[in-house]
């Protein structure tokens, strides 16, 4: 069996991966020219780390990852601890080092890419059309070429093309935050392995730890969609004007042109994401925003689950449909609870916001961590066999 994937992301090169060690012929279509990502980084909580290790990935991304040590919540100066966490505490309990791998997305993606025989992945086709019959399925791209496959796979973000086939054109639900990200390197304050969030009023900044002691950092700022400054570094150090250390200094040390900013956009939970032989998986099928690190993670998962449904028989529309079965309800759960978090983070009022830091000091220990920790106690399952 023949099977196309659009996209080389980390959904796609997993899904690739995954697909090519069940016995598929699988190859990837990616609009870029190369094999780029965004100067941003990413943590993959052990959830996605088991997955990879079921599809013999995971040492080739633990080798360009840094494990996580401890992570802190703190308000806006810097000094009042919301919460904390050691990644030990959650490995012992677990089974699985680390428990979060924090890492660049180009390295991620390199790795992963490396993990596939040369000339599977095919850049510079954009994919702008598809037709299936019951046997087939045919793929047009922008630069003339064609190509036939017995499933496409639609991994192609949350513009996705192929989503827009199944589904038609619809818009993405704008959290009603901003995010400007960098890279700089670490400062002496920042020990590697720590990561953290400080909380403000409408506002957060989050900072990990990255090998080649470098720091990726984000923000979350509430402001109205499709807002931009023509000094987005600028623009960006204002709004985080007289928070305590480190975070003026990693906006100042970052470059101007490596500050991005992105608007945060999700999609309401919906269970159609295969139709014939066509799927969509990843961002494509379920983004989420970003307050629960498991974007990345659901993608991963989804590869794996993928591969498995479609190695169980030669029928392409039942095993799509029961790849969805198995992903709706989890993925559903990961995108509600983090357009809930991100709401609370996202708070204004001065009183709301005191409440808010306090309660999640009593609660965090007692329920807190479970909240965080559920999605990444996962097993997606051995790969070889379906989850019961």
């Amino acid at each position: 069996m023949r099977v196309i994937v659009i996209g080389a992301g980390i959904g796609g090169l997993t899904a690739a991966i995954a697909l090519r060690r069940a016995g598929f012929d699988a190859a990837v279509y990616e609009r870029a020219a190369e094999l780029t990502e965004v100067g941003a980084g990413i943590s993959l909580w052990a959830n996605a780390l088991r997955a990879l290790d079921h599809i013999a990935a995971g040492d080739a991304v633990r080798a360009v990852s840094l494990g996580l040590v401890r992570s802190e919540f703190r308000v806006n100066d810097g000094r009042t601890v919301v919460a904390s966490y050691r990644a030990a505490d959650f490995e012992r309990r677990y089974g699985v080092a680390p428990f979060i791998a924090m890492c660049h997305r180009a390295d991620l993606i390199a790795a992963l890419a490396g993990c596939l025989p040369a000339g599977v992945v095919r850049c510079g086709h954009e994919c702008v059309g598809l037709e299936q019959d019951g046997s087939r399925v045919t793929v047009r791209f922008a630069n003339g070429h064609t190509d036939n496959t017995d499933v496409l796979v639609g991994a192609d973000g949350i513009k996705s093309v192929v989503r827009t086939h199944l589904l038609g054109p619809e818009p993405p639900r704008y959290s009603g935050y901003t995010c400007w990200r960098g890279v700089c390197p670490r400062p002496a304050s920042l020990p590697p392995g720590s990561a953290g969030e400080w909380w403000g009023r409408g506002r957060r900044f989050g900072i990990t730890t990255l090998p080649g002691d470098r720091v990726y950092w984000y923000t979350g700022v509430n402001a109205p969609a499709g807002q931009r400054a023509a000094d987005e570094k600028a623009a960006c150090a204002e709004a985080f004007r007289g928070w305590a250390a480190p975070v003026p200094e990693l906006i100042a040390s970052t470059p101007p042109a490596a500050v991005l900013r992105n608007d945060s956009f999700d999609r309401p939970p919906t269970r159609e994401w295969a139709k014939g032989r066509v799927v969509i998986v990843g961002d494509a099928a379920h983004p989420t925003t970003p307050n629960l690190g498991q974007g990345g993670c659901m993608a991963i998962e989804d590869a794996v689950v993928l591969a498995r449904c479609l190695k169980r028989g030669p029928d392409v529309p039942a095993s799509l449909a029961a790849f969805v079965r198995e992903r709706f309800a989890r993925t559903a759960a990961v995108t509600n609870e983090s357009w809930r978090l991100g709401r609370v983070g996202q708070w204004e009022g001065r009183a709301a916001c005191w409440l808010r830091d306090r309660l999640f000091r009593v609660l965090f220990p007692l329920v807190g961590e479970h909240s965080f920790s559920k999605f990444a106690a996962f097993d997606v399952g051995p790969f070889g066999e379906p989850r019961a």
